[in-house]
C-alpha cells in the first residue's frame, strides 16, 4: 500500500517542497563534491601508478549515485533523533532549515576547493609543463662490462633507443648531444629534466659479454625524480633490436601515448643479422659523434669494415657517408676530392638500400652543397628532413644551405630549431648568430656568439673567427684584436709568414695593414694552394681587412684567388661569410658578381631563389643592397 506524506504536496507548492527538503542544495553539493573527487583522482592515479581505468570507474560511480542521492534527500530527513523517513517527521519537528544552513557552508567550502583546483589547472596550462608531459631525454646508458673499450656499445645502444623514440608520434625527444652532455655525471634527475626541458628521463646500464647482453632501463619522471618503470633484459646479442622495441613499448604505455602498438616494430626498419657489423656500426657512430681527427679517421676504418661484413646494411653505409663529410674538412684524414667521392658513393649506396635513410640524404646534401650543386643538394635535404624531422644535423645544414645562398629568412627557422633541439652544441649557436646578424637582429646575434664562445671554451677557431669578421667596422680596435688573437691560436703553422703578430698589430692603422696584405697577396699569388695553409679562414680575413682599410681591389684579388682554387684547397665555408658588412662595398662590383657565378649561385638564383638582399635587374644582371639596406 502506497504511503503519502502527512502533508500532501500539490502541483502549485511542489517547488517549495523541493526547497524545504533541500533537494537543490543536495544536488549542488553532490556535483561539487563529485567534481573535487574526480580532480583528486586524476592527480592521485598517475602519482601512485594506479590503473588509468580507475578514473573512469570513479566517474561512473558518481553518475550512478546522483539520482540515489536526490531520492534519499527527498525520502529521508536528518533529525535530532537521527535519520527518519520524511513522512514520519511532523512539520513542527523538522529541522530542515538548520540542515540547509549547514549544507550552504558545505557547498561554499566545496566550491572554494573547486575554484582553487581551477586556478591551479589554469596556471599549469599556461606554463611549459603541458609540453613536458610527452617529452623525454635518453641519458647515456652506463657501461657495466668492466671494459672501457665497450663504452661505444653502451653509448651506441643509448643513441639507437633515442632514434627509435624519435619516431614515436607526438613524443618530443631531446637531441643526443644535449642529453649526452650528462654522461658520467650524478646530477639530480629533477635538475637534468629542467635543464633539458623534458618531462621524463630514460637511463640505464649495459653489460656486454661475448654474444650475450644484459640491459637495464628505467623511466623517471623529471618533475619529482620518481621511477615510473624499470626492466632488465637478459638476451643474446642477436635480440638487440627486439629489446629496443620492447623499451619503446614500455615508453608508449607509461606515457599514455596515442599509438597503435602493433606499429612500433616498424620503428626499426634497418636491421642486420650480422652482429659484428652492428657492433662496428655502433663503434663508428660513437667515433663520429666525438669528432676530431683521430676519432673520425678510426670511424672510417670500422664503418668500412661493417659494410664489408654486411654489404646490405644501409645504416652503416649512411654513417660512413656522414664520416666522410667530416673527414674531408681535415686534410690529415683524407683529401677533399677523395672524401667527396667516397662519401657520395656511400650515401648513394645507402639510399639504394633504404630510400628513406635520413642520414644518407643529409650527408649527400652536405657533399653536393660543397660541390656547389645547389638544386640537387636541396632535394636531398628535403628528403632527409621528411624521413626524420628530428635530424638535427640535416636541419642545421639545410639552414646553412640557405645562409650560403643569401636566403636568410628561409635559413632562420632551420638554424633556430637546430639550436633548440641541441642546446649544448656550439655550432648551432654560431650559425644562428650569423643568420640573425644578416637579418638585422644584431643584438641577439652578439648574445648568441658570446654563448657559442663560452660553450666551446676555445676549442674551435670558428666562433672567435666569425665574431671577428662580423664585428669589423663596428667593434673598436682592441675588441677586434682580442678576437683575432683567439683565432690565431688555431693557426695551422707554427710560424705563419703573414697570419701572425704583424697582422694583429696592423689593426687600426690602414696604411700598415694594406702594406702587410699586399706582401701577403704577392706571396700567395705565386703559390695559391698555400692561401689557407696558415689558417682555414685566412682568405676571408685578408679580404675583409683590405676593404676596411680602403683597398677594395686588393680585397677582390684575395677572393678571386680563393674562387680559383681547386676543390682540394678551397675554404668550403667561405660562402657563409661573403655577406658580412665589411664586404658590402664590393658586392656590386662586376668582379664580385663573377665570383657568385663561379660558385654556381647565379643560375640557382635565377630559378626563383634570389637572396634576401639582392634582386635581378634584367636577365643578365642583378644588384645587392649596401650595409644600410639601400639599393644602388
Amino acid at each position: 500500500m502506497l504511503r503519502y506524506p502527512k502533508h500532501r504536496v500539490s502541483g502549485l507548492n511542489y517547488l517549495d517542497e523541493l526547497k524545504r527538503r533541500n533537494i537543490f542544495k543536495v544536488a549542488i553539493a553532490y556535483l561539487a563534491l563529485g567534481w573535487v573527487v574526480v580532480q583528486v583522482t586524476d592527480v592521485v592515479v598517475p602519482a601512485l601508478n594506479l590503473p588509468e581505468m580507475l578514473n573512469a570507474v570513479v566517474v561512473y560511480i558518481g553518475i550512478v549515485g546522483f539520482p540515489f542521492a536526490l531520492f534519499f534527500a527527498w525520502a529521508f530527513e536528518l533529525t535530532p533523533d537521527g535519520v527518519k523517513r520524511t513522512v514520519d517527521v511532523e512539520e513542527g519537528e523538522s529541522i530542515s532549515h538548520s540542515t540547509g544552513q549547514k549544507m550552504n557552508y558545505a557547498i561554499i567550502g566545496l566550491l572554494s576547493i573547486a575554484v582553487i583546483f581551477l586556478l591551479l589547472e589554469r596556471k599549469n596550462a599556461d606554463g611549459p609543463d603541458v609540453e613536458l608531459t610527452k617529452s623525454i631525454a635518453v641519458l647515456p646508458f652506463v657501461n657495466m662490462s668492466g671494459d672501457p673499450n665497450n663504452e661505444y656499445f653502451s653509448d651506441g645502444l643509448s643513441e639507437e633507443i633515442l632514434n627509435v623514440l624519435v619516431k614515436l608520434p607526438d613524443l618530443k625527444v631531446a637531441a643526443r648531444t644535449s642529453s649526452f652532455a650528462y654522461k658520467g655525471q650524478s646530477d639530480d634527475m629533477r635538475a637534468v629534466g629542467e635543464a633539458l626541458n623534458v618531462g621524463y628521463l630514460l637511463e640505464g646500464s649495459v653489460r656486454k659479454q661475448g654474444n650475450r647482453v644484459r640491459i637495464t632501463a628505467q623511466l623517471i619522471r623529471s618533475e619529482d625524480g620518481f621511477h615510473l618503470w624499470s626492466q632488465t633484459y637478459n638476451r643474446e646479442l642477436k635480440d638487440i633490436f627486439i629489446v629496443q622495441e620492447e623499451i619503446a613499448y614500455a615508453i608508449v604505455t607509461n606515457l599514455a601515448l596515442e599509438m597503435n602498438l602493433s606499429e612500433t616494430s616498424a620503428l626499426i626498419t634497418d636491421r642486420t643479422e650480422n652482429m659484428q657489423a652492428y657492433d662496428l656500426y655502433l663503434e663508428g657512430k660513437m667515433l663520429v659523434s666525438k669528432r676530431g681527427v683521430e676519432n673520425v679517421g678510426r670511424a672510417l676504418e670500422v664503418l668500412s669494415e661493417a659494410t664489408k661484413l654486411d654489404p646490405d646494411y644501409a645504416a652503416a653505409w649512411g654513417m660512413l657517408a656522414q664520416a666522410h663529410t667530416l673527414a674531408y674538412y681535415s686534410t690529415e684524414i683524407e683529401t677533399p676530392i677523395k672524401g667527396m667521392f667516397l662519401g657520395e658513393e656511400a650515401a648513394r649506396k645507402a639510399i639504394r638500400l633504404d630510400p628513406n635513410s635520413s642520414l644518407a640524404h643529409g650527408a649527400l646534401g652536405d657533399i653536393l652543397k660543397d660541390k656547389f650543386q645547389w638544386e640537387e643538394a636541396e632535394e636531398h635535404y628535403i628528403k632527409a628532413l621528411k624521413a626524420d624531422p628530428e635530424n638535427v644535423e640535416a636541419m642545421e645544414q639545410y639552414g646553412q644551405f640557405f645562409m650560403r645562398s643569401g636566403q636568410f629568412g628561409k635559413a632562420l627557422p632551420y638554424v633556430a630549431r637546430a639550436r633548440e633541439m641541441h642546446p649544448q652544441g656550439q655550432v648551432y649557436y654560431l650559425v644562428e648568430a650569423m643568420v640573425r646578424y644578416y637579418i638585422g637582429e644584431k643584438e641577439q646575434a652578439f648574445e648568441l656568439w658570446a654563448e657559442a664562445i663560452e660553450i666551446g671554451d676555445g676549442s674551435s677557431r670558428y666562433p672567435p673567427g666569425v665574431r671577428f669578421l662580423f664585428g669589423l667596422g663596428s667593434d673598436d680596435t682592441q675588441v677586434s684584436k682580442d678576437y683575432l688573437s683567439q683565432l690565431m691560436m688555431h693557426n695551422e703553422l707554427e710560424n705563419p709568414p703573414f697570419f701572425n703578430e704583424a697582422l694583429l698589430n696592423a689593426l687600426g692603422n690602414d696604411a700598415v695593414m694594406v702594406s702587410h696584405l699586399r706582401k701577403a697577396y704577392q706571396f700567395f699569388k705565386q703559390q695559391p694552394e698555400l692561401l689557407n695553409s696558415e689558417n682555414a679562414i685566412a682568405t676571408i680575413v685578408y679580404s675583409s681587412l683590405a676593404t676596411v682599410a680602403g683597398d677594395n681591389d686588393l680585397a677582390l684579388k684575395f677572393l678571386e684567388l680563393e674562387a680559383n682554387l681547386s676543390i682540394e684547397y678551397m675554404d668550403h665555408d667561405v660562402l657563409g661569410t661573403l655577406w658580412i658588412d665589411a664586404l658590402k662595398p664590393i658586392l656590386n662590383d662586376p668582379r664580385f658578381k663573377l665570383l657568385w657565378q663561379k660558385y654556381g649561385l647565379v643560375d640557382y638564383w635565377k630559378k626563383g631563389n634570389w637572396p634576401d638582399t639582392c634582386r635581378p635587374i634584367n636577365n643578365d644582371d642583378f644588384e645587392c643592397q649596401d650595409a644600410q639596406g639601400n639599393w644602388p
